[in-house]
């Protein structure tokens, strides 16, 4: 950065102390963060953490601004509510329709209203930014669906269930011949990393990355039948995920790795 002026800090993930410094200076506007890391391997977040900088937000009068993105996997509500977290803004991306382009966000009413009793706040133009936020008939045709046959209550409890049977079958696999990997799940979503104990910031997590492992990862469960995310080894249930599909993954997984360390 050429010019002294910080307009961004970057805070490790579950570090409450470095996150304690970088608003101590009272010039930080807001927090923007997943609740749990998800582009660089699922991250969870340790005990307190959520919590704690809920209240360093407070505490320093930083604005709380969570992107469930990724993490409204965790069931109805995402993270926020799964957590009990309490946001002054939440963003959630074009997943909600499908994939295709869209995005929404809310804001608490205390911020609301001081948006609204802010004398200069431009509240016509804002809206018009284009791009992900630009309503069209396919976009909202696609997020009604998905609000309807996907994220529904009762499709979240199977495919919860199923990434938690998923779960299970791989830490099987890793506790049978003694692994160095670790699985986390994120409700209906699961993914494991080469590393354990399992990375605790993106950091550490980025470390365990391992192209040629993942290379092998992706085309020996491929060219058995499975296709994976083409990034990292992650797997996200749908409503037409089956048990005989996790089942199939499973069972190829325990065949990988037999090979690798069998």
């Amino acid at each position: 950065m050429h010019s002294s002026k910080i307009s961004t800090r970057v805070v490790p993930f579950n570090d409450l102390d470095a996150l304690d410094a970088a608003l101590a200076h009272g010039d930080v506007a807001a927090l923007l963060m997943e609740p749990a890391l998800t582009n660089i391997g699922i991250v969870l977040p340790e005990p307190g953490f959520l919590e704690g900088l809920r209240a360093l937000c407070t505490q320093y009068g930083a604005l709380l601004l969570i992107d469930e993105t990724h993490t409204f996997s965790a069931g109805p509500g995402g993270m926020t509510r799964s957590e009990g977290l309490d946001p002054d803004i939440v963003v959630i991306g074009k997943s909600i329709a499908g994939g295709i382009p869209i995005g929404t966000y809310g804001i608490s009413q205390s911020l609301a209203d001081r948006i609204k009793a802010h004398p200069e706040a431009d509240l016509v133009d804002v809206g018009g930014v284009g791009g992900t936020l630009a309503g069209n008939a396919l976009s909202m045709a696609a997020a009604r669906a998905t609000l309807s046959e996907v994220l529904t209550d009762d499709a979240f409890t199977e495919m919860i269930a199923l990434a938690t049977t998923f779960t299970a079958g791989v830490q099987q696999v890793l506790d049978d011949f003694d692994v160095p990997w670790t699985i986390s799940q994120l409700g209906a979503r699961a993914e494991y990393r080469f590393a354990r104990p399992a990375p605790v910031n993106g950091t550490a997590s980025n470390d365990a990355g391992d192209d040629d492992l993942d290379e092998f990862m992706h085309l020996f469960t491929l060219n058995r039948g499975v296709l994976m995310t083409p990034f990292h080894n992650m797997a996200l249930m749908c409503p037409t995920t089956t048990k005989s599909d996790v089942d199939l993954h499973t069972e190829l997984f325990r065949q990988a790795i037999n090979e690798l360390y069998g």
